[in-house]
């Protein structure tokens, strides 16, 4: 009797497993294992931690967003033209020789704080002036009475969009002193 095996009877032996990697912050902080970065990665790394400070510390991006709203907002035949404007006019302005090229002129400013005051109460409470400010995208003051003046607060948005701008522009120079809008209205009353 003679014993036939067919291929289905072969028993045929399991693959090994593949190996599971572990993330290195998984291992114990004693591991032997020394992690060697070579000095080009190093050098990279280096170079774009740099670039980032820099770019942080003189707000490019906040300032790139401000003349690409402008661009937006103005919708000029001729964008290019447009921007080297913008630009001369916001450095005569940083120097102190010109007028601030805000986003908002003082129309928009007064549409917004009478849209506060419907019924020309003549006055906005202290959460609708937050809230005028927020909505402008510029920062709230922190002190603010109960009641104030919708002229005050008028004034108040104009003087904090421009102080804004010229802190944004002054960023990263020795012009800058990191005053807040705060700083940029003397009076305590708002």
């Amino acid at each position: 009797m003679e014993i036939v095996m067919e291929e289905e009877d072969i028993v045929k032996p399991e693959p090994e497993p593949e190996p599971i990697y572990l993330c290195k912050c998984l291992l114990d902080s004693e591991s032997s294992e020394k992690v060697v970065m070579p000095e080009r990665k190093k050098n990279i790394l280096s170079t774009v931690a740099r670039t980032e400070e820099y770019l942080r510390e003189r707000r490019i991006p906040e300032l790139i967003r401000f003349l690409l709203t402008s661009v937006i907002a103005h919708g000029p035949s001729m964008p290019v033209a447009f921007l080297e404007t913008l630009l001369d006019d916001c450095m005569l302005f940083r120097a102190g020789h010109g007028k601030a090229p805000v986003l908002y002129e003082d129309r928009h400013l007064q549409a917004v704080v009478k849209s506060f005051d419907p019924g020309n109460r003549g006055w906005l409470s202290s959460g609708q002036v937050r809230r005028a400010f927020t909505t402008l995208g510029i920062t709230p003051k922190n002190n603010l009475e109960e009641r104030v003046s919708t002229d005050e607060v008028f004034c108040v948005l104009k003087q904090c969009q421009e102080s804004q701008l010229f802190h944004l522009l002054s960023a990263g120079t020795n012009i800058a002193d990191g005053s807040s809008c705060d700083d940029a209205n003397s009076s305590d009353s708002i």
